[in-house]
């Protein structure tokens, strides 16, 4: 018996040192509830950031020239803001609780994903571990943007892209949406340490690295989170608080506060390494609070004039893409100013139709977007709808019944002549083309065009002349309309609402990385633009806490929502006071563009050769001349 006990007993202590195989390369279990573990040296939340107090910040100075100008009081009267979550880059300084949960597939019972919640988000994160590829550059971006994992041993690395722009602290220090957080999750129980790195190609010089701690609280429950954004603003016109360059009074309170040199406050990588030490010691802070004007040197910030000098090269149009946004509205984009197709049962109605070297490929992705709405498998020849439904039907080439012009400009209808010209453009219902629309435009666009003696063929042939112009029958099972904007861009601008699908083709007005090209000699001007945008943001609703709803195609860039709308027309409404003020001093245009006025948003809508130029001086003569 005690021959028996003693050999149970050595099994037993054999099998507790020696894991059963299957667990031998499993990774470690993440799932559970976890609360945020406060710090003493926790600067970003206790008691929060002052003005002005970049320490530790690799920041150049377009981030600390936007931050400089940044007022607090734009978080409450901006409702697009009042419930912006945090994104990646800043979530685990955010307090919140969070609850991981593993994603399996229903058939194969494999490990997928894992689902975070945190308090105040907008949903669920979801980290993919099963080697999916990336959405395509495109694609929406979104406040915790798209997240790959992959084990290396214990620790879960975690890669996210497609982030909206967003903050590292919250004194008004951004991130771009070119921004990429990588974190790392590494188990030890009972806490869960994170270690998440910012890499923001346009406002930091070094990778940002931070850390929080988590630990287990299997008791935790997550509250709802029902935030309800409120005008507080009503009855005024809209406004962006924002401090003139040079007058934010409150930029040294943190180095006053802390005796902390004003330089080693201003942040910089320098200032992050032991040998700045040395001059740091030999520094005064600042005797009293008082009111600074920074200068900025920085030469990363100078992307467009340095493009400026690079050769330019005709465009290959070798990445035309067709993208999916919403219902059976697709967006074609790499061919010049995005395209948007709906495409169904009634055809394919193509909101502008690109530049003239892309139209095959144009074109091409037409058929790639109505196969992808086609049966795996055409009719059997066999059914009661016979052969003749099989050749109209299964293997029709598609067919363009209308091109919508939202502009004149040319990569908006240089593909004009050409999509005419092709078999698939085949008018809906009348054998006489001249009974039929054809392409369709505000009259503005016509007139300018002819004006200009622009080919036929190029020429919008029909045109209207109203606020909103609705098409006579719905198109694809939806009502489609046309909003005239008659001072933005142009006199001449559309957008075109695709209302089932809830999807608005912007074309000039919005661009999601490029400053507009208002052009003042055909009737833009910035005051119009910024009004255009308030209306698309009017007409715009958004899914839950400032994300997803009404989907917005810009001229150039990703699918975009309301909120993203609305950080481009407070960037715009921040330019226009800065000039406003200096025209109103009588300085000249030279003497404006010196001064730099779109410095801190030139790293995010800037990077296009001679853009921030011919954007400033749009602006600046359209506010001299009350355009």
């Amino acid at each position: 018996m005690r021959m028996r006990t003693a050999c149970v007993a050595a099994l037993l202590a054999l099998l507790a040192i020696r894991p059963i195989p299957a667990q031998e390369n499993s990774p470690p279990d993440l799932t559970g509830t976890w609360r945020w573990v406060n710090h003493e040296d926790e600067r970003d939340r206790n008691p929060g950031a002052f003005p002005g107090d970049y320490r530790g910040l690799p920041l150049n100075d377009a981030a600390r020239f936007r931050a400089d100008t940044y007022d607090e009081e734009i978080n409450s009267t901006s409702s697009l803001l009042q419930c912006r979550p945090r994104t990646p880059g800043y979530q685990p300084k955010g307090l919140d609780p969070m609850r991981i949960d593993k994603v399996t597939d229903p058939l194969t019972r494999q490990f997928i994903a894992y689902r975070i919640s945190y308090e105040k988000t907008p949903g669920e994160r979801v980290i993919w571990v099963d080697g999916r590829p990336s959405p395509s550059q495109y694609a929406l971006h979104s406040w915790d943007g798209f997240s790959s994992g992959k084990f290396r041993g214990d620790t879960l690395e975690i890669t996210t892209t497609h982030i909206k722009e967003s903050y590292v602290r919250r004194n008004g220090v951004a991130t771009s949406f070119r921004a990429t957080v990588i974190e790392q999750m590494s188990l030890e129980e009972p806490y869960l340490e994170v270690t998440f790195t910012v890499i923001d190609p346009d406002y930091l010089t070094e990778p940002l690295v931070r850390s929080a701690t988590y630990m287990r609280a299997p008791t935790l429950q997550l509250p709802p989170y029902p935030c309800q954004p409120e005008d507080n603003q009503a009855g005024e016109k809209y406004r962006v608080p924002n401090y003139l360059p040079g007058e934010n009074p409150y930029l040294t309170e943190s180095a006053f506060k802390y005796k902390v040199p004003e330089e080693a406050s201003r942040g910089g990588a320098d200032t992050l390494y032991p040998e700045w030490r040395a001059k740091g010691v030999t520094l005064t802070p600042p005797a009293a609070q008082s009111t600074i004007r920074p200068t900025y040197t920085d030469e990363s910030t100078r992307i467009a004039e340095r493009a400026d000098a690079q050769p330019r090269r005709a465009p290959a149009y070798d990445k035309v893409e067709a993208v999916h946004v919403n219902g059976n509205v697709f967006l074609i984009a790499g061919a010049g100013a995005n395209i948007v197709a709906s495409a169904g049962g009634d055809g394919v109605v193509m909101v502008d139709s690109g530049a003239t070297a892309a139209t095959e490929k144009v074109l091409a992705a037409v058929r790639a977007i109505t196969q992808s709405l086609r049966p795996a498998e055409p009719p059997d020849a066999a059914s009661p709808f016979g052969n003749q439904y099989l050749v109209e039907h299964a293997f029709s080439e598609p067919a363009i019944r209308l091109i919508i012009n939202t502009s004149s400009n040319a990569d908006h209808v240089g593909g004009n002549a050409n999509v005419r010209k092709s078999p698939l453009f085949r008018l809906l219902g009348y054998r006489d083309p001249t009974l039929s629309l054809q392409v369709l435009a505000h009259a503005n666009v016509q007139s300018r065009m002819v004006d200009a003696k622009a080919p036929d063929m190029l020429v919008p042939t029909d045109t209207y002349l109203s606020d909103r112009y609705t098409l006579y029958r719905f198109f694809n099972n939806q009502a489609v309309q046309l909003f005239h904007f008659p001072k933005a861009v142009t006199d001449g601008d559309s957008i075109v609402w695709f209302r089932r699908a809830d999807v608005i083709a912007a074309g000039d007005i919005y661009n999601s990385d490029l400053y507009p090209p208002i052009d003042v000699d055909k009737g833009g001007s910035i005051d119009g633009e910024i009004e255009a945008l308030d209306k698309l943001i009017e007409m715009s609703v958004t899914e839950f806490m400032a994300q997803g709803g009404t989907l917005i195609i810009p001229r150039r860039g990703w699918i975009s929502d309301a909120a993203d709308v609305g950080y481009y027309r407070d960037m715009l409404m921040v330019i226009r006071d800065r000039i406003k003020s200096m025209a109103d001093k009588n300085m000249t245009l030279a003497q404006v563009k010196a001064a730099k006025p779109t410095m801190d948003f030139d790293p995010e809508y800037g990077r296009e050769p001679g853009v921030t130029s011919r954007f400033v001086e749009a602006v600046y003569r359209s506010l001299k001349e009350k355009k």
